[in-house]
């Protein structure tokens, strides 16, 4: 009697792990089949940054073969960052710098729409306009 029990916990488990590993595998599927696929070879983009804390404000079009935004502000030299688990958090453009004491951060935006990703998640696109715009406040 008690072998039985045991067996059917056991299927139960087995059951619950592979349902599991099922809806992980079609979540992981959803994001790649929807993540901003970026572009091959040449594009022109442009990049702006403002912060109004440090009177400053900036704007170049530059020629890149980077397929993702991270990647070129990188390159480029243009950023000061850190790494976490979840990509590249900027914590500088060009030279000005967030900090904590004033609650300051930078936000980016695509095509006047905020980013809804990660600097490392977003694709560069040719003709788009990237802001990378210094905020206070959280």
């Amino acid at each position: 009697m008690k072998e039985k029990k045991i067996n059917k916990k056991f299927i139960a488990v087995i059951a619950v792990i592979a349902i599991l590993a099922l809806v992980c595998t079609g979540l992981l599927l959803l994001y790649s089949n929807t993540r901003d696929k970026p572009s091959d070879g040449a594009k022109s983009i442009t990049l702006q940054v403002e912060s109004q804390r440090d009177n400053y404000s900036f704007r170049q079009t530059y020629s890149t073969t980077e397929q993702y935004l991270g990647d070129f502000l990188e390159n480029e030299n243009l950023i000061g960052f850190d790494t976490s688990q979840y990509g590249r958090y900027i914590t500088s453009v060009q030279g000005y710098q967030a900090k904590s004491d004033d609650q300051s951060w930078w936000s980016i935006s695509v095509n006047g729409e905020s980013a809804l990703t990660g600097v490392d998640e977003i694709a560069l696109a040719d003709g788009d306009t990237y802001l990378l715009e210094l905020k206070t406040g959280y």
